[in-house]
């Protein structure tokens, strides 16, 4: 018996000890159930950052769990890898049913599932760099990042052929390293505006980690440097916010050139009406968020992954499912 009670002790240090590096928070449905519903399973949600739009996908998260009768907790790993590794394992010592996974970086998948053990394994919104990690325990969720940077891309070729500009400089604000996504919607923009029949000159690249306000500390500094630009591609919304903010405080006019984002989320859409960005990509966040649950759901119940999540699996894997983008500018918004 004492024994039972000490190994007892020993577990329940343990798990207070990953969570206490982890940072955990609970959603209703975890504690008190989803409304009427009873919760059939419950689930952890690891994610590696709160930057604007994931910020918001966490909230989608939770509403996603609640209306399907599933608990829900929050692990934060804080950017760092190993933390991820941590939040992991202690959602599998609570004994959780299955976990969705932000990763920090794409390499880290295999990693993420192994700790994960019996646990079913969700990548939402940010996908393994080897899909042959993937399997009917583990599979992603996001949207096709081939097409995010293409729809910039295919913009800012209108925007300039329209004009009868066939050169043209760029600056660049690029995401976090070492994420897929950060590579496909950088490569997608450039392409498109090179399969269009624009010829490119790199003014800058601002490394501004998806944030707001590093993009607009960054961007400062090219501004005073007295580069000369024609256009800004953002890998999202909230870097581009962060160069508007820049140019206004520099005095320059953020209309007078195109800035492009991705995401569509609220602000990016303001700025949009507004005419500081000339358009930006939509990205689902609550339909990633439903699918991730579903998806889940689905593996733990035995069903198909794309049962009931309105995606279609990618076509080069069965194991990813994608939500499609949409381009967002001033017309559609009106």
């Amino acid at each position: 018996m004492k024994k039972q009670i000490i190994c007892g002790i020993i577990s329940a240090v343990m798990v207070l000890t990953l969570l206490a590096g982890c940072g955990s928070s609970s959603s209703g449905s975890s504690s008190a159930g989803a409304g009427d519903k009873e919760t059939k399973y419950n689930m952890a949600y690891v994610l590696s950052t709160r930057d604007e739009f994931l910020g918001l996908l966490e909230g989608k998260v939770y509403e996603a769990a609640e209306a399907k009768g599933v608990g829900m907790e929050s692990l934060y790993a804080g950017e760092d890898s190993s933390k991820m590794i941590d939040c992991i394992t202690a959602a599998k010592t609570e004994g959780k049913d299955a976990v969705l996974i932000n990763l920090n970086a794409a390499e880290d998948a295999q990693a993420c599932i192994e700790a994960a053990g019996d646990m079913k394994v969700v990548f939402i919104n940010r996908v393994p760099a080897d899909y042959s990690v993937l399997g009917d325990s583990a599979v992603a969720v996001a949207s096709d990042e081939h097409f995010s940077g293409k729809y910039q891309g295919e913009y800012l070729a209108k925007y300039f052929a329209d004009k009868g500009q066939k050169e043209v400089s760029y600056v660049l604000l690029r995401g976090t390293e070492g994420l897929v996504h950060t590579d496909l919607r950088t490569d997608g923009a450039l392409k498109a505006l090179e399969d269009a029949g624009i010829k490119l000159k790199e003014a800058a690249v601002v490394h501004a980690n998806y944030n707001r306000v590093t993009a607009r500390d960054a961007f400062a500094d090219v501004l005073d440097d007295g580069i000369k630009f024609d256009c800004i591609i953002s890998n999202n919304d909230a870097m581009a916010i962060g160069a508007i903010a820049a140019m206004t405080d520099a005095g320059m006019d953020p209309t007078s050139i195109p800035i492009v984002g991705i995401d569509a989320t609220d602000a990016g859409k303001e700025e949009i009406k507004n005419g500081n960005m000339k358009m930006s990509v939509y990205q689902d966040a609550g339909g990633q968020a439903s699918a991730s649950v579903q998806a889940a759901i689905n593996m733990l119940d035995g069903a198909d992954i794309a049962t009931d999540t309105g995606c279609e699996a990618a076509s080069d894997s069965a194991y990813v499912l994608y939500f499609p983008w949409s381009p967002v500018t001033a017309d559609d918004l009106k």
